[in-house]
């Protein structure tokens, strides 16, 4: 019963979120009018925008019932707006006239509310922490790791592309280069975008030039004596996240299975067909952004249900299952993987390799 409430209120903020957004930035600019006049009317399209950002997170806090989801999310914006160099009480004060509009539109889902809100503004109390840089000084690719981000940061992805090769060709396997440049590269980037030293511009550039150049190594990664397994991986419906389900599928590939890599934003009924056109022995899905998660549980429920597919093995991961993995075991998948290696080798536990 609790649950099945919690789903509506879920519903009820995504199909009310303009209206909200709308409504949370006037009572916003109603307590402070002096702090935001100065932004103009641009400004408060943006803040609008912003506004409407936290509310999926908020909703699938309650879906799940899981406080953290929307209190660790409530971190992740004070760290930001912090950088931004804005006031302190700017996050506070969205989270009072969060309440305050979703009271407004229906006092019975904001009674709910009010204890996922409260969890986030108990999140604000706490001092903030400082994220570290991903680079390890003592790896053995540390130096190569800092010139391809330097050549990524400065847009010079062609001698990003260069380094990466000559790393290659010293005899580096490409499994190191993955898990020792590409994906502390990607990390670092998204550090240094939340700590407001690049811009978001920036940040997609080196995202979709790290794409292109793992591409470069495919010639090297697709010639591997095959197992006779195949693997999907994909990202559910939504996520547009997709770097990382990639190296995945690319690690399924270096160990001899046929890969099928379907990319970003794909619907339960592509997975289920590619399932059985490719005869697909275990299938990969990855969720970035937490407010996915519910669409993760809806995905897998339908390919239960399917005629073909129902008995396929499944494999989640991403950051938004790795923030709260201790009950990935919710989403009624077969395993759960925090990385690449760890995605393979639950695979091979489970078809027996």
């Amino acid at each position: 019963m609790i649950m099945e409430k919690n789903k509506q209120i879920k519903d009820f903020l995504e199909v009310r979120k303009n209206d909200l957004a709308v409504r949370i930035v006037e009572l916003q600019y109603g307590m402070q009018p002096d702090f935001w006049k100065t932004y103009g009317d641009e400004g408060k399209k943006l803040s609008i925008r912003d506004a409407g950002y936290h509310l999926p997170f908020l909703g699938e806090a309650i879906a799940e019932n899981n406080p953290e989801i929307f209190s660790k999310y409530v971190v992740w914006v004070k760290t930001l707006f912090h950088n931004l160099k804005f006031p302190d009480d700017v996050v506070p004060k969205t989270l009072e006239c969060t309440q305050l509009a979703i009271e407004e539109a229906s006092p019975e889902y904001g009674q709910i509310t009010a204890v996922f809100i409260q969890a986030g503004l108990n999140e604000l109390n706490k001092p903030l922490q400082s994220i570290s840089s991903y680079i390890q000084e003592d790896e053995i690719l540390a130096d190569v790791l800092k010139a391809y981000l330097n050549a990524l940061l400065s847009g010079d992805k062609n001698k990003a592309a260069s380094l990466i090769m000559e790393t290659f060709m010293k005899g580096f396997p490409v499994k190191d280069i993955y898990l020792k440049i590409f994906q502390p590269a990607q990390y670092e980037v998204g550090r240094l975008w939340m700590s407001n030293q690049i811009s978001v511009a920036k940040e997609h550039f080196c995202s979709a030039a790290t794409q292109m150049i793992m591409s470069q190594l495919y010639p090297y990664i697709f010639n591997n004596e095959k197992k006779g397994k195949n693997f999907i991986g994909a990202c559910v419906g939504g996520e547009l996240h997709e770097i990382g389900i990639r190296m995945v599928a690319d690690f399924f590939e270096m160990e001899g299975w046929d890969t099928y890599y379907l990319g970003a934003n794909t619907p339960a009924s592509v997975l289920i067909n590619a399932a059985e056109e490719y005869q697909a022995d275990v299938l990969g899905l990855s969720v970035a952004l937490p407010y996915h998660r519910s669409l993760l549980k809806d995905t897998i429920s339908q390919i239960r249900q399917s005629k073909y597919a129902r008995d396929l093995k499944i494999i989640i991961g991403g950051v938004a299952i790795n923030e709260f993995s201790k009950n990935w075991n919710i989403f009624d998948a077969d395993a759960y993987a925090s990385d690449a290696l760890g995605a393979v080798c639950e695979a091979e536990k489970m078809v027996e390799i």
